[in-house]
C-alpha cells in the first residue's frame, strides 16, 4: 500500500497516463513482456503487464472522478 498526498496522487496519475502511451515493453528473464513504471519515490520501481496497465489506469482514473465529485459536494 503506498499513500499519496493529492499532488502526488495527479502527478503519479499522470506518469501511468504517459507511460500508457508509450507501451515500451521489456522482456523479463521468464519471457514475459513487462512495461516499467518508476514512481515518484526513489527506488520504488514496477512491472506491469500491458493488461495490468490498464486496469491501473482505470482504478487511478475512477479514484480522480471520485476527488472530484467529493470536491463538488464539499
Amino acid at each position: 500500500m503506498i499513500n499519496f498526498t493529492v499532488d502526488d496522487f495527479f502527478r503519479f496519475r499522470q506518469i501511468v497516463k504517459n507511460i500508457q502511451g508509450e507501451q515500451e515493453t521489456i522482456a523479463f528473464p521468464d519471457g514475459s513482456q513487462r512495461i516499467l513504471l518508476h514512481s515518484p519515490y526513489d527506488g520504488i520501481n514496477f512491472s506491469f503487464h500491458p493488461n495490468e496497465l490498464n486496469q491501473l489506469i482505470h482504478s487511478l482514473d475512477e479514484a480522480y472522478y471520485m476527488h472530484q465529485i467529493y470536491g463538488y459536494l464539499d
